[in-house]
């Protein structure tokens, strides 16, 4: 009759099959459209790829992976408003790596990328899906607990600080270890706005670091 049962032909990226085209019945000239579909089609996967690994490097970081700054401050101000119509809590923590200067200049940058990067990835790792996260600074991350009162932040930052503070990291040949300080700010309690919270947040960690 003319047809051919199934004709197929595969999805390429990046000169790797990604996926296969399978349709059924097709005849010869049916065929030859369906290697062309296909070729088609692969392109728009391969742009389309392209798009959301651009859009992915504007809005993390390329070193920890967390969010850069200005997505964060975006993506937090619009949790403050919900919170606002909603009367609901969420609390800013400002997180600083002790003595980390002292690593870059002991162990040299390399060595502290790892120490930074691996930090990061800790301190993520064992927050929420809901929660926020970004690098703030050099050695600084901003985290945003959502839907958290004050009372409920205090043991998850201690939480946290003693995860790190026990957490070993291999960098190159050396075996290290990090503390963290942190600083926190409730929302509306020490403020209504994100810049106010993240100076107070800052205030408080920059206290707890003459402290300890």
């Amino acid at each position: 009759d003319g047809l051919s049962r199934v004709g197929w032909s595969p999805l390429w990226r990046e000169q790797q099959t990604v996926g296969v085209l399978i349709a059924d019945e097709l005849d010869e000239a049916q065929l030859k459209m369906l290697t062309i579909l296909t070729n088609q089609l692969s392109l728009q996967l391969s742009r389309i790829h392209l798009y959301q690994q651009v859009e992915r490097l504007a809005v993390t970081d390329a070193l920890t992976g967390l969010w850069v700054r200005r997505h964060f401050l975006e993506r937090s101000r619009e949790e403050l408003d919900r919170c606002r119509r909603f009367g609901l809590s969420c609390v800013v923590l400002m997180t600083d790596l002790d003595l980390f200067k002292q690593k870059n200049d002991t162990y040299g940058h390399l060595v502290g990328d790892v120490v930074l990067r691996d930090t990061a990835r800790l301190l993520q790792r064992n927050l929420r899906e809901i929660d926020m996260i970004a690098r703030y600074g050099g050695e600084e991350f901003l985290l945003l607990l959502v839907e958290t009162p004050l009372e409920q932040a205090l043991p998850i930052a201690e939480r946290l600080r003693q995860l790190v503070e026990v957490h070993p990291i291999r960098a190159y040949d050396e075996l290290l270890s990090q503390t963290v300080s942190i600083g926190m700010a409730a929302f509306p309690a020490h403020g209504t706005t994100l810049e106010e919270l993240i100076e107070r947040a800052d205030r408080a960690l920059y206290a707890a670091k003459e402290a300890g």
